[in-house]
């Protein structure tokens, strides 16, 4: 029987200890101790720090992290929902700790199962990552010595090298204690393209490793399966308007319900479980990962409970010192669509296409693996039945009055999640309807003549369908009195009459024509938008561009948002109104045109952003 040093024999404590917590979720396999071979087989690293996976009996709490640290370990990862990765320079003790198993991380468990193993294969272009305690330079030596080609990034992670390496040199610097894990390069990698590299999640004080799959996401799902979770906005950007942020975060929210049984409701408080919890800091903020001044750190996300607890299960932190942008790198919404999954309890994917691979750039979108990542924690959604609206009142398509307003109700149905009722008229103006699938509009104002009302439904997910109705506005008829008809007479011509002595006037010797006044009013205002050319648009962009005409006697043209912004146009008579900011939702866009006396024309656009 070989003998263990005492390193060793300290290593595989836990492992003689009964398995009650289930297995440690890793990408190559669901690890126990029963996996692992017999500890004799295993020898303590020959040089430079030990890691060791460390499992507990439950999540582990800040009090088991400074116990370790005070017996000399150094947490270097986590592996949710019940393990750290600790790194050790002397052999430690667990005595007295909730722990059931310790061991190292075995080199056939490093290497992505989408790396291919052949023996005749090619090099791969891959990622190594490092333990986060090795420095740079022990990296590099270590890749040297393995006659591994190193590549240049300047997008890397600290811990990740960019290498090509034959599979037989990957199984080789897979042996060293240092590697933590290694998995594909994506395309953008290996072209220089710029991407944005995300740290990982979070789990208490330390970061997820790689080489972990996570398994739970948040519970409490419904009688249908779904699970409702709060948002909270803490504190905005000071570099982007707060309207606009919210509203692309707020989009990344709703994409990735679309493809999981999750719904997103606004909270009244960011610190109820469960709540996605959004705030943008600097420095020092609240958790145990501060922003440095100079941090190429874009966000990090905390994963739901029991991994982390309230309040900071689910919180979502953006670095307030990178330069925000909204529809243009470094993008709010690209960056938000990876940290969401982080937030509903994804880790990273080895998929170099997925939104969830830990570098990706501007523009990214769900793939296949992101939906099925999140569909295996969620589920998937139900097919939402045919959206549809009615109009029960007035119960006819075609009604005419000789009031100023009408009263319209009616019903709408199917689609998925929450649904939106709006109406514009064609005469111009526009609103929300109250309620929803038993919904009412008080007025809506009409003009003489035939008034075609549209009134709209929009689902969570961006459908739509719309109903119309003819109010016709009869003119009503004064009676005025009946004035008796005149003989017309003959008209005689006048004669004028001469003075016996005429006075001839005196005659200017430079005369000067009467100044001429041209007029540049020709009655009230008028009004046209051209561009978009229909009243109710829908779209996924973020701004929306409005150009139109106006009369001649028009001297100013502005808009207003029924959420809340506004603006001028830019020229009178051919106008513009550039990069309109829209929410999410249904947004009324009301132009008008004023002239010198101040009498308006307007036009409204109902604009519906998925």
């Amino acid at each position: 029987m070989n003998r263990l040093s005492p390193l060793s024999s300290i290593f595989w404590l836990g492992a003689l200890t009964a398995w009650a917590s289930g297995p440690i979720h890793l990408k190559t396999r669901n690890l126990t101790a029963a996996d692992y071979p017999a500890p004799e087989v295993v020898q303590p690293a020959a040089q430079g720090p030990g890691h060791l996976l460390v499992q507990f009996t439950g999540t582990p709490q800040a009090g088991d992290v400074q116990e370790l640290v005070r017996r000399g370990a150094q947490v270097v990862g986590a592996a949710p929902d019940t393990a750290l990765t600790i790194s050790v320079s002397q052999p430690i003790s667990f005595e007295g700790l909730s722990v059931e198993w310790a061991g190292p991380l075995l080199p056939q468990d490093k290497i992505s199962p989408l790396l291919s193993a052949a023996a005749d294969a090619g090099p791969a272009p891959v990622v190594i990552e490092f333990h986060p305690d090795v420095s740079a330079e022990r990296a590099l030596d270590l890749l040297r010595g393995a006659n591994i080609k190193i590549l240049q990034h300047p997008d890397l992670a600290p811990n990740h090298q960019l290498v090509s390496a034959f599979p037989a040199a990957l199984a080789e610097i897979a042996g060293h204690d240092e590697v933590a894990y290694i998995f594909p390069a994506s395309s953008d990698l290996m072209q220089g393209n710029h991407v944005m590299a995300c740290t990982s999640a979070m789990m208490g004080e330390a970061a997820v490793g790689q080489y972990v799959s996570v398994a739970s996401g948040w519970g409490g799902a419904d009688a249908n399966g779904v699970v409702q979770l709060d948002y909270a906005f803490t504190q905005m950007s000071a570099r982007l308007p707060a309207a606009g942020t919210q509203s692309e975060i707020l989009r990344a929210l709703q994409e990735w319900a679309k493809y999981a049984k999750v719904r997103f409701v606004a909270g009244d408080t960011s610190t109820v479980d469960p709540t996605i919890a959004i705030m943008f800091a600097q420095g020092e903020h609240g958790d145990a990962f501060p922003f440095a001044a100079d941090s190429p750190v874009l966000a990090h996300t905390f994963f739901p409970s029991p991994a982390n607890t309230a309040p900071l299960a689910g919180q979502m932190h953006f670095n307030d010192d990178q330069n925000w942008n909204i529809g243009s790198d470094v993008d709010v919404y690209t960056v938000a669509l990876h940290q969401v999954g982080h937030a509903l309890g994804l880790g990273h994917t080895d998929d170099p296409t997925g939104v969830m691979y830990p570098y990706y750039r501007f523009g990214a979108a769900l793939s296949a693996s992101d939906i099925a990542a999140i569909q295996a924690l969620y589920g998937s959604p139900s097919t939402p039945s045919a959206l549809s609206i009615t109009i029960s009142n007035p119960a006819t398509t075609a009604v005419t009055t000789a009031s100023a307003s009408v009263a319209l109700s009616g019903t709408a149905a199917g689609g998925a999640g929450t649904l939106q009722v709006s109406w514009t008229n064609n005469q111009g103006g526009a609103g929300a309807a109250s309620g929803s699938t038993d919904w009412s509009i008080g007025s809506v104002p009409l003009d003489p003549g035939a008034n075609v009302i549209t009134v709209a439904v929009t689902d969570s997910a961006g459908n739509t369908a719309s109903t119309a109705i003819t109010i016709t506005q009869a003119v009503s008829t004064v009676s005025t009195p009946i004035i008796p008809t005149l003989p017309v007479m003959p008209i005689v011509p006048v004669m004028p009459i001469v003075p016996t002595n005429p006075v001839t006037p005196a005659v200017p010797a430079d005369p000067t024509p009467p100044a001429t006044t041209t007029s540049t009013s020709s009655g009230p205002p008028s009004l046209t938008v051209t561009s978009p050319g229909m009243t109710i648009v829908g779209t996924s962009l973020s701004s929306l561009s409005m150009s139109g005409t106006a009369t001649a006697n028009v001297t100013s043209v502005t808009w207003t948002n029924s959420t809340g912004s506004s603006g001028n146009a830019t020229g009178t008579t051919s106008w513009t109104a550039a990069a309109i900011p829209l929410l999410v939702g249904t947004n009324t866009i009301t132009v008008n045109a004023y002239d010198a006396a101040g009498d308006s024309a307007w036009r409204t656009v109902t604009v519906v952003r998925q």
